[in-house]
């Protein structure tokens, strides 16, 4: 049985908030749009209460959902 490719993710490290993390994993890309793209990926911590807390523990995706294609 072959395993299908898992999304790319990452955990935050102490301190950590969403423009270090967007620096850290996406660092090609603009910071503001860097920002917005993990937050729209990552809906169920954005919209935490207290809005945007980040705890250790959390997997954050670096990229966007996968297709069925993979």
């Amino acid at each position: 049985m072959e395993l299908s490719r898992a999304r790319s993710f990452t955990t935050a490290r102490p301190g950590e908030e969403w423009a270090d993390i967007a620096r850290r994993t996406l660092a090609d890309q603009d910071p503001g749009q860097a920002v917005e793209a993990l937050q729209s990926w990552n809906l169920h911590l954005f919209l935490r209460q207290p809005r945007g807390r980040i705890l250790g523990c959390d997997v954050i995706f670096t990229e966007p959902p996968l297709t069925d294609a993979g």
